[in-house]
């Protein structure tokens, strides 16, 4: 799954699970039907945000004239999302193109704002503090080996190898594992300053971001058996912070897998 796909699916959930003023409020300040088409290789993915009528994110074109048609590409449009590039930086740089109202294009961030202030991405400081970890420890935890074996699997890294890792994951990855027996235990997963894993929440630094799972879906998802964006659509994965570093996951994993031997 491409990251714009996902991002639109983030998108969809944020927007979805507001209230209806809120809603009201955004549908106010977007006014317009976006129809952006997401370019990979030689095809192309459309998805459509009616926030003239509706207010709501659906694949596909627009079935009436949209307001504005923005095309862009996968990497691009990931980047115009999480804060890494200027809309029109990227406009300049012929990374987007714009038909119809380009003054629209410029409100695009209050679109992504949704994302990053949405009970889905943010949270109190007191629900990111860490949880309490069961009286049995992390033995309980299938999830233990895991951890255990990734922190074996960084330790043993080239140097240019763990520069790499670091380089594309570049955050600190905040996991909360709920057993089978609802006892909950976290580990930490640092690819911002040194690579490395450790028990526990994340401590002196904040986490970007902080991801809820069950311990069965996390080896799942490490052992491919179980795709990051399904699990998140279906409920099973959580996200606190920075939700476009979820979409790393699957890749960091898939790293770490043949030197984890999972």
């Amino acid at each position: 799954m491409s990251q714009s796909a996902a991002l639109f699916d983030q998108l969809k959930s944020a927007v979805d699970n507001l209230s209806a003023d809120k809603k009201s409020e955004l549908q106010k300040k977007l006014n317009a039907v976006f129809e952006i088409a997401i370019k990979k290789g030689e095809n192309e993915h459309v998805w459509t945000l009616d926030f003239k009528d509706a207010g709501r994110i659906t694949e596909g074109p627009a079935p009436g004239k949209a307001d504005i048609r923005i095309t862009t590409d996968d990497d691009t449009f990931a980047n115009l999302a999480s804060g890494k590039l200027n809309g029109q930086k990227a406009f300049m740089q012929g990374k987007l193109k714009v038909k119809g109202n380009m003054m629209l294009a410029t409100k695009l961030d209050e679109l992504f704002k949704v994302v990053k202030t949405s009970p889905a991405a943010s949270a109190p400081a007191k629900a990111a503090s860490a949880p309490v970890a069961a009286s049995g420890g992390a033995q309980d935890f299938q999830s233990a080996g895991l951890f255990a074996e990734m922190k074996r699997a960084l330790a043993s890294l080239p140097g240019s190898d763990s520069a790499a890792l670091k380089k594309k994951g570049n955050a600190i990855f905040q996991f909360d594992v709920k057993n089978a027996g609802g006892k909950v235990q976290s580990w930490t997963l640092d690819l911002k300053t040194n690579p490395s894993v450790q028990e526990g929440a994340a401590t002196g630094v904040k986490p970007d971001i902080i991801i809820s799972i069950g311990d069965k879906e996390l080896n799942e998802l490490a052992q491919g058996k179980l795709n990051g964006q399904k699990a998140f659509m279906q409920g099973k994965l959580k996200v606190k912070g920075n939700m476009m570093l979820a979409t790393k996951l699957d890749g960091i994993l898939k790293d770490l897998k043949p030197k984890a031997k999972l």
